[in-house]
């Protein structure tokens, strides 16, 4: 069963020494892992065939076999992503803030450690935040808000990270496709759970 729980993990983007970290844990418990397991995988395999039913669709619809209505043709995608891509992005006032907020914008490039170093940081914090959602702990949980509060020390390399700057950078995790592609290979619901965590830090640590 342990390999099983290791294999489950190694598909959802977990490095081995992650794994490691989490099985070696006194409060694991596998059955709750195994259901989350199965949501995410569920989750995935219905977007999956939807997805492939607006294929066959749009297959017959270029072929002139059968005209696709304008609801058809985005099933299965992200709704709100493709509603924001029709029409003004909400995010834009958001993204503006959070470019202006860059500390220090006209420095020099700094060495590609650096921003190695950035993305392994910021990985870690993503799967930190995907081992709570598998306990199934809320966003308000203390141990979240201790996640998120490295994420706010980390983003403080690089944004003044303000309680509005830090707000915005929520709404663009959950609303912004370049953010949401950062989150969503770690697990579905994760742009939308930190974006949350972060909003009530925001609200409780920067006000």
């Amino acid at each position: 069963m342990q390999l099983q729980q290791i294999l489950f993990f190694k598909e959802l983007g977990f490095s081995l020494k992650q794994i490691q970290k989490v099985l070696g844990r006194s409060d694991f418990d596998q059955l709750a892992a195994l259901y989350s397991h199965r949501k995410s995988l569920s989750q995935e395999g219905e977007k999956i065939g939807q997805l492939l039913k607006t294929i066959d669709k749009t297959i017959q619809h270029l072929q002139g076999k059968k005209a696709m209505n304008d609801n058809e043709i985005f099933d299965g995608f992200n709704i709100s992503l493709v509603t924001k891509a029709k029409g003004d992005e909400s995010y834009f006032a958001a993204e503006a803030l959070v470019l202006k907020s860059v500390k220090n914008p006209t420095v020099e490039k700094r060495e590609k450690a650096f921003y190695d170093n950035l993305v392994k940081a910021a990985h870690a914090i993503f799967k930190d935040l995907v081992l709570c959602m598998d306990k199934g702990q809320d966003s308000h949980s203390e141990e979240v808000q201790q996640i998120i509060k490295k994420h706010h020390a980390f983003t403080e390399q690089i944004h003044q990270a303000t309680q509005e700057v830090y707000k915005a950078m929520a709404q663009l995790y959950r609303e912004h496709p370049a953010y949401r592609q950062q989150l969503d290979p770690f697990h579905p619901q994760l742009a939308e759970f930190m974006a949350q965590a972060m909003a009530i830090f925001a609200e409780r640590q920067l006000a």
